[in-house]
């Protein structure tokens, strides 16, 4: 099967975004190279990748109309994980939280970072208590209350280790002009089924 990679993101300012993401999601430093006049600094948990973070001044702020990233979402192993890592992402002031909702699959934070890209993070539920109907993955979109989770998974001694609880790149969402084109190239083009 596929797996993802850290995710790229071009940024304005990488002192600001890279203390971000350090302070607010616990990401450690793993990498950092110059590519000409570059640079590129990569950060994760333990030695897993989770952003790559190329400096490009002058960058355009995000248009939220546009075509592009609509958020990266980061996945943890456990509820525990996760609510440490939401936890330490609402305390940072830079942080912009956008909500938070039980997909069935899934239980999901939203923040956007300082330069307005999205973040999703969240823990997958049991594949063996996913439903499928006529094939396709049931989901939905519920209300999930963020201090109800917080008290009841944030574990102080998962907290104090946080940036040594694992996590990876779960998926991207993708904002496209014309979803009809864009789900033909992933299908018929890259060979991707529909999931939901």
């Amino acid at each position: 099967g596929l797996a993802m990679d850290a995710v790229t993101l071009r940024v304005g300012d990488l002192e600001q975004m890279s203390g971000y993401y350090e302070n607010a999601l616990a990401l450690i430093p793993i990498e950092e190279r110059s590519r000409g006049s570059e640079v590129h600094r990569v950060l994760g948990r333990g030695d897993v990748p989770m952003v790559r973070l190329v400096h490009t001044p002058g960058l355009p702020a995000v248009n939220p109309r546009a075509a592009g990233l609509f958020h990266t979402a980061f996945l943890f192993d456990d509820a525990a994980s996760l609510a440490a890592t939401v936890f330490r992402t609402a305390r940072d002031p830079r942080s912009r939280f956008a909500g938070s909702s039980d997909h069935l699959v899934s239980e999901a934070f939203y923040f956007t970072d300082p330069e307005g890209n999205g973040i999703e993070l969240y823990t997958d539920r049991p594949r063996e208590t996913w439903r499928r109907v006529n094939g396709q993955l049931h989901m939905d979109t519920l209300y999930l209350d963020p201090n109800a989770y917080l008290s009841t998974h944030l574990d102080e001694v998962v907290l104090d280790a946080v940036e040594r609880q694992s996590g990876r790149v779960g998926h991207v969402h993708l904002q496209v002009g014309d979803v009809g084109v864009a789900s033909a190239f992933y299908i018929d083009t890259l060979g991707f089924e529909v999931t939901a």
